[in-house]
């Protein structure tokens, strides 16, 4: 029985769902369909372990098992089935449960139609890959999309990790000790975050934080690889994030605009926002599948944009050719999160011994000064 995430159901509910309706919108920057700009879906692909799946849709659409030897239909569709299918989904996705979950309902589609994985392959640089017709270019093209799901809540669009730890240090030196310090800020009045708290004490106290690196070279390089001051932009943009108690991408890039942390204008006003440009940039790469310890090459052969299933079940894209409406999308709807820091709460200050542990957001001595870490998670809301 195959099971999966709410994530690589929807890859499959995308799927089903355009061959269904025959067509891909092309989606504003509030994520309505924009029904000027709409691609007709011909043919969808989907890879297995031995063979590759095309789904022709003409007048129904008909399943072909494909590899080097093989070519043979093994199923028809009306596209009335698959709007059904697309329902059993959608109610699926919605109703899942935990981490893997199976839908019953679709298990005759799947043996009828041999979908064997509900995840594209990690080597494919695409989540799905289509024949549409491009009516800008007034021909079919074969093109690769990524896919960003929104059912079934909030998606991650930057996971967390050990690695995504950026680190601060200060010269200054505090008035108690590390120990005293931590266990103080603990627990803070309030809804006050303890590490809001604690940034707060520190910079009350004189201590002037610079940001020093990345905890995962990989991470530093695959961020370098789209902007070489980007390690430090958002190194700042997470510092503000609790500094100032604002987890909004877009009300901390005006703080980052108006402080300047990196000097960039000079105190001169300028029409270009480099730190928007720049964070927009990273945005992107994210959105288009970077992680934080897979080399990030950068390359979008074939690449088509991005595909969003909304909480509604409706299906928008935004167009390699419409980039600029995706970037403005990415800034205006996603959020720093607080993953757990892992912190020990009987002996503040050190990781605690089980549990998810990405050991940050305490103080510490390190080559003779004090450091801090701040987590790195994005997700929509």
């Amino acid at each position: 029985m195959l099971k999966g995430n709410k994530g690589e159901w929807s890859e499959l509910y995308v799927l089903v769902t355009l061959l269904a309706e025959g067509k891909l919108f092309q989606s504003d920057v509030e994520l309505d369909k924009d029904f000027s700009n709409v691609y007709e879906i011909i043919k969808a692909y989907k890879s297995e372990s031995q063979f590759k799946l095309e789904f022709d849709r003409q007048e129904k659409v008909r399943v072909y098992k494909k590899n080097d030897q093989l070519n043979e239909q093994i199923g028809e569709f009306s596209f009335s089935d698959f709007s059904e299918i697309s329902k059993l989904l959608y109610n699926g996705i919605l109703k899942g449960k935990g981490s893997s979950f199976a839908i019953l309902e679709a298990e005759d589609f799947l043996k009828t139609s041999q979908i064997n994985k509900l995840k594209a392959d990690s080597t494919v640089k695409s989540d799905i890959q289509l024949k549409i017709y491009d009516h800008r270019l007034a021909k079919e093209t074969d093109l690769g999309f990524s896919i960003k799901s929104l059912l079934g809540g909030d998606s991650t669009l930057f996971n967390t990790g050990v690695g995504n730890n950026f680190i601060f240090s200060t010269e200054h030196d505090l008035e108690e000790t590390i120990e005293d310090f931590n266990t103080r800020t603990y627990k803070p009045e309030g809804r006050m975050s303890k590490l809001t708290f604690r940034l707060q004490e520190l910079e009350r106290l004189g201590c002037e934080m610079k940001f020093e690196k990345i905890q995962s070279n990989q991470l530093w390089k695959n961020l370098k690889m789209i902007d070489g001051d980007l390690p430090e932009i958002i190194g700042w943009s997470l510092y503000y994030r609790w500094v100032f108690r604002e987890s909004s991408l877009t009300k901390i890039l005006a703080i980052l605009e108006e402080i300047d942390p990196m000097n960039f204008y000079g105190g001169e006003a300028s029409e270009q926002k480099l730190y928007e440009y720049k964070l927009k940039r990273f945005l992107t790469e994210a959105a288009m599948g970077m992680t934080s310890e897979k080399p990030w090459l950068g390359e979008y052969d074939s690449f088509g944009g991005v595909i969003i299933a909304k909480k509604d079940g409706d299906i928008v894209c935004f167009h390699i050719y419409d980039f600029n409406l995706f970037r403005n999308y990415l800034l205006n709807n996603t959020k720093f999160e607080q993953p757990s820091t892992g912190e020990d709460a009987e002996l503040p200050g050190r990781p605690r011994a089980s549990g998810k542990n990405y050991n940050y957001g305490w103080v510490y001595r390190e080559d003779d000064l004090l450091k801090i870490k701040i987590n790195l998670q994005i997700r929509f809301r």
